[in-house]
């Protein structure tokens, strides 16, 4: 593993333990085992370190909403397949979306970026909920209410699912409750 990379994955595991205010470069230093100077000649500041890891996590979002929108364009895609994809997207980046959601009334980029993930599932729920109605697979519902009370269900259920995994899983079932309300 290069050293940038080293010190981003003791970053993001040092953030998601003791938060982004109580991480400081010399203690990512002491636990990546490398000098604190090595950390600056890949970074400009432990801000640069959480602009590469939130960076990283929206490349692999857009990833997400590139696939869905594949099968929106194919007419074959569902609002069970988003949520639950979605769900599987959160726990293949558990730490990085614990760090976004951890440092969000913090920074500036953070904001940015869940206003982008938000955005973004809102508007393929649309489009989803459009084309099940134009399906005849969904009923003539509202189309941009009930894509943000998808959107908020997912989105209480990300941060469940990331605070407090001790907790019942009620994926399956909220998947379940959102499909019943909307198909003909």
């Amino acid at each position: 593993m290069k050293t940038k990379d080293i010190i981003l994955a003791t970053a993001k595991e040092m953030i998601s333990e003791v938060g982004f205010h109580k991480a400081t470069t010399a203690n990512l230093a002491k636990m990546a085992n490398i000098s604190e100077g090595t950390i600056y000649r890949h970074f400009e500041s432990k801000e640069d370190i959480l602009l590469h890891i939130l960076d990283a996590l929206e490349e692999s979002f857009s990833y997400y909403i590139e696939a869905i929108r594949q099968k929106l364009d194919r007419d074959d895609c569902s609002i069970e397949e988003i949520m639950n994809e979605y769900f599987s997207f959160v726990e293949d980046n558990e730490i990085d979306m614990k760090i976004m959601l951890s440092t969000y009334g913090l920074l500036d980029s953070s904001k940015r970026l869940m206003a982008v993930f938000l955005k973004n599932l809102e508007l393929v729920l649309e489009d989803c909920i459009k084309l099940g109605v134009k399906k005849g697979t969904i009923r003539d519902v509202a189309v941009e209410e009930n894509a943000t009370v998808v959107m908020t269900i997912i989105f209480g259920l990300t941060r469940m699912q990331l605070y407090w995994p001790d907790r019942r899983d009620v994926r399956a079932e909220a998947v379940e409750f959102c499909r019943r309300s909307i198909l003909n």
